[in-house]
C-alpha cells in the first residue's frame, strides 16, 4: 500500500525483536529501497510495547530490589532481564530526580521540619560506609506538605545544616515562621545565621525519650507523666507552672535533666505562641518521623547494597514524588481554619522596618 502512493520498490525484510504482554515476539520488518517505510506501530529505536521502565521503576519505588525486579518481570514477559538492566532502567530517573532537588521553592513557608537518616553506600576506595541523608519537609500556610529537598553528606552536623539551609534559601524559601528539629547542638545557630527571623521549637518527643533514657527505672513512668504536663497544659503560663512543680520533685535526683527543660523551656514551648489547632503538629517533627519510616521502607532491602549516591537519590526522589502525590489529595487538618493567622503573622515577622532618627 505505502508503495502504491510512494512509488519505489522493495527490498526484502530486516529482523527485529519486539517485547510484548505476550512475551517477545521475533519480526520481519519489510523494506524499501529508498528506506522510507517504516511501520506505524513501532517507534524508532524502541523494542518494547510494555514500557518496562515505568514498571520497573514502580517496582523500586516500592521497595523491591532489583534482582527480584528482573525476577519479577522475567515472569510477567517471558523474557529474561538481569539486575544490571533494571539498574539501567531505574537510572532514568535520575535526570527527574534532579530536577527535583534543584526545583524553585515557594518563598515561604510557615513550618519547616528538619531531620535525617543513616543508610550505608559503597564508596570507591572506601568501602561501605555510613552517610547521614538530610531531609527538609516545609508546610504552607493552607497545610499543603512539600519536600523541600535531601541531600547526602559524609556526617549530620550544624554545620551541613547551615550548607542545607543555604540552599533553601537560594533556590527561593525566604520566609519561615518556625523551624521543628531535634537537640543536635549548634542546629539553632545555624538556623538563626541563614533565616534570622525564623523562630526554633525543639521536638518534645525527642527531649522526653532522651530524659527518660538517663534515669532510673522505677522513675520512669512518673517522670513521663510529669513532663506530660508540661507540653501538654492549656497554655504556656501552666506549663511553666508544671515545669516548675517537675524541677520541685525531680531537680535534687535528676539535675542534668531537670536542668535541661528549664534551659530549653523557650525552645520546648514555643508553639505555644501558635494557633492552639495546630500544637499537635508543632511540639514534635512526627511528621518528618512519618515520612523518613517510609522512605526506610524502601531502603530495608538495600541498606548494604547502596552501589553508589545515584541509588540514593533515586530512591529518595520516587518515594519524595509518591508521598507528594499522597498529599495533594488531602491537606491536615486544622490548617484551613488558621490559614489567614499563618499568613498575617508572616507578613508581620517579615515587615520591613523602619527606622526612626
Amino acid at each position: 500500500a505505502f508503495l502504491q502512493v510512494h512509488g519505489g520498490r522493495r527490498n526484502g525484510y530486516y529482523p527485529r525483536k519486539l517485547e510484548t504482554t505476550f512475551g517477545q515476539v521475533d519480526l520481519k520488518v519489510p523494506r524499501d529501497r529508498e528506506s522510507r517505510y517504516y511501520p506505524a506501530f513501532l517507534k524508532p529505536y524502541v523494542r518494547r510495547l510494555v514500557d518496562v521502565g515505568e514498571v520497573a521503576v514502580a517496582l523500586y519505588a516500592a521497595g523491591v530490589s532489583q534482582r527480584k525486579a528482573a525476577e519479577i518481570l522475567s515472569l510477567l514477559l517471558g523474557h529474561r532481564y538481569s539486575h544490571e538492566t533494571l539498574s539501567a532502567l531505574t537510572d532514568e530517573v535520575l535526570e527527574a530526580a534532579g530536577a527535583f532537588r534543584t526545583r524553585p521553592l515557594p518563598e515561604e513557608m510557615a513550618f519547616v521540619y528538619l531531620d535525617g537518616l543513616s543508610l550505608k553506600v559503597f564508596r570507591e576506595g572506601e568501602g561501605i560506609v555510613r552517610e547521614s541523608v538530610y531531609v527538609a519537609l516545609g508546610i504552607a500556610p493552607n497545610g499543603e506538605r512539600r519536600v523541600l529537598g535531601f541531600w547526602l553528606l559524609p556526617t549530620e552536623s550544624a554545620l551541613g545544616w547551615e550548607g542545607v539551609l543555604g540552599e533553601l534559601w537560594q533556590r527561593g524559601l525566604r520566609r519561615v515562621l518556625l523551624f521543628i528539629t531535634d537537640g543536635l547542638p549548634g542546629l539553632p545557630e545555624a538556623i538563626r545565621r541563614v533565616y534570622p527571623q525564623a523562630e526554633w521549637q525543639r521536638c518534645v518527643v525527642h527531649g522526653v525519650r532522651w530524659s527518660l533514657s538517663q534515669v532510673r527505672s522505677r522513675d520512669r513512668a512518673l517522670l513521663a507523666e510529669d513532663l506530660r504536663r508540661v507540653y501538654g497544659a492549656e497554655s504556656r503560663e501552666e506549663a511553666l507552672g508544671a515545669l516548675e512543680e517537675v524541677k520541685a520533685a525531680w531537680g535534687s535526683r535528676y539535675p542534668g535533666v531537670v536542668g535541661l527543660w528549664v534551659e530549653e523551656s523557650g525552645a520546648f514551648l514555643r508553639f505555644y505562641g501558635y494557633p492552639k489547632v495546630l500544637w499537635p503538629y508543632l511540639r514534635s517533627t512526627n511528621l518528618m518521623e512519618r515520612f523518613i519510616r517510609e522512605l526506610r521502607r524502601g531502603t530495608k532491602v538495600r541498606d548494604h547494597k547502596f552501589p553508589k549516591a545515584e541509588a540514593v537519590y533515586k530512591l529518595l526522589y520516587l518515594e519524595s514524588e509518591r508521598q507528594e502525590g499522597r498529599w495533594a489529595e488531602r491537606k491536615l487538618k486544622g490548617f484551613s481554619e488558621v490559614k489567614e493567622v499563618l499568613e498575617k503573622m508572616l507578613q508581620e515577622r517579615y515587615a520591613p522596618r523602619t527606622q526612626t532618627l
